[in-house]
């Protein structure tokens, strides 16, 4: 015999999750009461917003399902975020929370709050739990739907008296789906017409997003690209998804991607879309995207078919299944020789000019950071202008190299995602890169960082601004930078220090010269060397700016440049 809350760790560890992150409360202290001796290890975060964003960095890092556990009222209100971000970027997320007793559920008790409803949009799957009986099946199913197809968010909601109540426990279970809501599986008939539409293109491209990583499709991808030599961009979820020292790839594509990957994707006439849902950071104006194009459409999710214009050629199922499919029948068919419209897209930008203008220094201090960086790191960006120049910087073919919150653009979401990476990864560098408004959004999670000894390399981009904001203000509202002045910033340092983490600063000048002197260089290999925690402070222009910048209801050619 054995309380539901034991239940419940039994059957976690069953699915694999020994590692989850919450904070506790009333409606949850039975499974907080159970943890001892249960063999899940619990990471106690500073609010529930960061334990939802710690186990998402755990999940995007490892390909795993992440654990986030909450009281009921505030404690699940809390996780919304983060479950709307899972549910944007496809993340495969559990999230358990605290209900008040079955008897008082629609009575307004203390903290109740239909947290069922509230997410339900938001996640793939969802259940309050009604009886005890219940527990072993809507576990497994939990993490069966939050793994299966395009992974994502589920909820399950446990009222207390349930989490108390004993029943015999015969093990864990499996859940085995209806045959009809299995997972899709490929349909290998396309490959004919496919190969038609490639002999028949003049200028073919290939734009990769984050579904070619979680079907785990990586290497199926770059055989494939390297079998067809056409330019390649990513999205900033696919980054690390192409070797960077391809000749045929472009870099980032999109608002503020590279000019080679926007004007190739503006001028092709066959656009190979692989596991992207093409939403308006990466089209520009849906009426004029790829307007020359046919579009075929490798994705695992039906539903992300035809967003922003019809598909000809639409490929449905696992990317680990359509690519070889593919790829078998290419090798048995010649292609035309691209090579010159190759060089055409990649000579536009290829040899990269010396970054100029007001965002030089920082564009240069994490240029030089990334540098010294192992080739196992993995860097988590927040939401801004930061993010942005760190999309752009990175450099490294490592597929799970850079996370970052995209479709959501969740402030406030890379130092604790940092923590989850951290301990899913503790032998890699792992560096968190955010800024002065999103760092201060989860500055609590210093406290989880010290308290673990998370040897966490964490950057503060300090402009004293709401960058990406006051960026449109100063280019689209005639520089009326209403509420984006964050010139009343903490000492970042000292808040560091009283952490008991390692702090320091470095402004402009620290980088200005053309070779770094001898001290900011031993600053930042010191930084990245250290075997604790170490928090960084970069002193930007205020009025610094991302470019290239594709402004909203604009085409992805129409790009407005640094040097305008």
């Amino acid at each position: 015999m054995l309380r539901g809350a034991d239940i419940v760790l039994r059957c976690l560890r069953a699915e694999g999750a020994d590692l989850v992150f919450g904070y506790p409360g009333g409606a949850i202290m039975p499974l907080y009461d159970a943890l001892d001796g249960s063999g899940v290890r619990h990471i106690l975060t500073r609010h529930e917003q960061g334990a939802v964003f710690a186990a998402e960095g755990y999940a995007r890092a490892t390909g795993k399902v992440g654990v986030a556990i909450a009281t009921s009222g505030p404690g699940a209100t809390n996780l919304v975020t983060g479950i709307a971000d899972a549910k944007m970027d496809s993340v495969p997320l559990v999230c358990i929370t605290g209900q008040v007793r079955t008897a008082l559920i629609g009575t307004d008790a203390f903290q109740e709050t239909d947290v069922f409803g509230l997410t339900l949009s938001l996640t793939k799957w969802s259940r309050l739990v009604r009886s005890i009986q219940e527990i072993p099946e809507v576990v497994a199913q939990a993490f069966y739907w939050a793994r299966s197809g395009r992974p994502g968010p589920v909820m399950l909601d446990l009222p207390v008296d349930l989490l108390k109540a004993t029943m015999e426990f015969r093990g864990a279970v499996k859940f085995h789906p209806h045959p009809k809501a299995a997972d899709a599986k490929a349909e290998l008939a396309f490959t004919d017409t496919l190969v038609a539409l490639l002999q028949q293109a003049k200028k073919p491209v290939a734009l990769v997003g984050a579904g070619v990583k979680l079907s785990g499709a990586v290497s199926e991808l770059r055989r494939l690209l390297d079998h067809l030599q056409i330019p390649a961009f990513a999205t900033v979820h696919g980054l690390g998804a192409v070797w960077q020292e391809a000749p045929y790839y472009l870099g980032m594509v999109g608002m503020h991607g590279t000019r080679a990957a926007n004007m190739a994707l503006h001028e092709t006439d066959l656009l190979l879309v692989f596991g992207a849902r093409l939403d308006d950071r990466v089209t520009g104006d849906p009426s004029r995207f790829a307007p020359d194009a046919r579009i075929v459409h490798f994705e695992i999710d039906p539903a992300q078919l035809d967003r922003v214009r019809p598909c000809e050629l639409p490929v449905i199922g696992d990317l680990a299944e359509t690519i070889p499919g593919f790829q078998e029948e290419l090798n048995r068919a010649p292609m035309p020789d691209w090579s010159a419209w190759r060089a055409v897209a990649g000579g536009r930008d290829r040899a990269e000019p010396e970054p100029t203008g007001l965002a030089r220094p920082t564009k240069r201090f994490l240029d030089e950071l990334f540098r010294r960086l192992p080739a196992d790191s993995i860097i988590v960006a927040d939401v801004g202008q930061h993010q942005m120049w760190a999309a752009q910087r990175y450099r490294s073919s490592s597929p799970r190299g850079f996370i970052t919150s995209g479709g959501l653009g969740a402030m406030g979401f890379a130092l604790p995602a940092a923590i989850g990476v951290q301990l899913a990864k503790p032998e890699a560098t792992v560096l968190c890169v955010s800024g002065d408004g999103g760092i201060q959004m989860n500055i609590q999670e210093l406290a989880t960082v010290r308290r673990l000894g998370l040897p966490i390399k964490i950057v503060i981009v300090d402009n004293k601004y709401l960058g990406m904001v006051r960026q449109w203000q100063q280019l689209f509202y005639d520089r009326n930078y209403a509420e984006t002045d964050l010139s009343d910033n903490p000492d970042f340092v000292e808040i560091g220090k009283a952490y008991k983490i390692h702090a320091q600063a470095l402004g402009e000048e620290a980088v200005s010269d053309i070779s770094l002197s001898a001290s900011t260089a031993d600053v930042l290999d010191g930084f990245l060397r250290s075997p604790e925690p170490e928090l960084l402070v970069f002193e930007c222009h205020p009025e610094a700016n991302v470019f290239p910048m594709v402004p909203a209801g604009a085409a992805l050619s129409e790009m407005m440049l640094e040097e305008e």
